[in-house]
């Protein structure tokens, strides 16, 4: 509820088996169509009710490929399969993440040695992850990892390969 007025309503569902965790969101907009989106999570541990680590099989193949282009001031990072990219200078400012993306997600990007880069992302100013894109040894991989500032021993991780 937003000022008295219903804005979302969210149901979530555990499958029989319990390895299946569904959450579909409805939002309501007063200018425009209803909205309803659905997140389906894997069970990667834990028991058969709702406790338990989940991994999010959208968010996964939305970026499961990347594309990565680096010169002096600016890195460009595309997610294809997500309809996203960034342009972000490399000196840490915000920069909005373009394409199908929540509106108000922004990504701050610095060099922290030749082979990593940190990043910030925030949503309308709120810091939702820090993480970094760390370059193997081999020049083969990039290691994209990621954390919630308040828990940053429960880390994301995605490999890369070059293809």
């Amino acid at each position: 509820m937003e000022n008295g007025v219903k804005t979302r309503a969210t149901r979530d569902e555990l499958s029989t088996d319990g390895t299946i965790f569904t959450t579909t969101v409805t939002e309501f907009r007063p200018t425009g169509p209803v909205m309803t989106s659905h997140i389906v999570f894997r069970r990667l541990s834990g028991s058969n009710d709702f406790a338990g680590q989940w991994l999010d099989t959208n968010y996964v193949h939305q970026h499961a490929i990347m594309t990565l282009r680096l010169d002096n001031q600016t890195i460009h990072i595309s997610y294809p399969n997500a309809g996203q990219y960034i342009d972000a200078p490399l000196d840490g400012s915000d920069a909005v993440v373009q394409g199908d993306n929540p509106k108000g997600v922004t990504y701050g990007a610095r060099l922290a040695g030749p082979r990593e880069l940190l990043s910030l992302t925030k949503s309308d100013g709120r810091v939702l992850s820090q993480g970094s894109l760390k370059l193997s040894d081999d020049g083969r991989d990039i290691i994209e990892s990621w954390w919630n500032p308040d828990r940053p021993n429960d880390k994301g991780v995605f490999v890369y390969e070059k293809q």
